[in-house]
């Protein structure tokens, strides 16, 4: 299939590229065309299959293309993956291996230049900035020191006014409202637990 380069230059240096639709190409082509297809592989039932289970040979279908594979429709496109099988071993993964993704089209056209974030790198240097504010928090309740409007004397921040702000969170005791510690462990909970991304 020939390679239509597109105007559009990425921030990283290069041209995506998208594939000439079927009625706009010039060559040999396979057009299959009706209300309605289904592609359908089923499962080995062989005794041979059977012992071979542990590849999980027969029921598959393979796409391979030198260039493109285009889902083009008007509607919606749906990939779903069930739940596994019973044994542990087999689970059930929607797995996309490329060195870019790209999520959606900025005004429907462009392609999208804004980095998604690592969800564990993300949690480490928020962690960083909760320990930091937890630490100015301490210096200010116990050790910050000031001039007080008597001359000769110095005066100190109550304690008590940071002692809620000051309660962190570890898993395991009390979440106290607008605390250090109710920031970790919303932090927490902003992660996927089944949605994950390559560095």
């Amino acid at each position: 299939m020939a390679i239509e380069e597109k105007e559009i230059i990425h921030d990283k240096g290069f041209a995506p590229l998208t594939p000439f639709y079927p009625g706009d190409y010039q060559g040999k082509q396979v057009i299959i065309n009706a209300d309605r297809l289904i592609l359908n592989s089923r499962q080995q039932l062989t005794q041979e299959a059977e012992d071979a289970a542990n590849t999980y040979e027969g029921g598959d279908i393979h796409l391979f293309s030198h260039n493109f594979i285009g889902l083009s429709t008007n509607g919606s496109v749906h990939i779903n993956a069930g739940n596994g099988r019973e044994d542990e071993e087999f689970k059930s993964y929607f797995v996309v291996n490329a060195p870019n993704l790209f999520l959606g089209l900025d005004d429907g056209k462009e392609y999208p230049v804004e980095p998604a974030v690592l969800g564990n790198k993300n949690q480490d240097w928020l962690d960083k900035l909760l320990d930091l504010i937890q630490l100015l928090l301490v210096k200010l309740s116990d050790e910050y020191r000031h001039k007080a409007s008597a001359p000769g004397l110095e005066t100190t921040p109550i304690g008590e006014t940071f002692e809620d702000m000051r309660k962190d969170y570890d898993g395991n005791n009390e979440i106290v409202e607008g605390s250090i510690g109710e920031l970790r462990a919303l932090l927490r909970e902003i992660k996927s637990q089944h949605v994950f991304i390559k560095k």
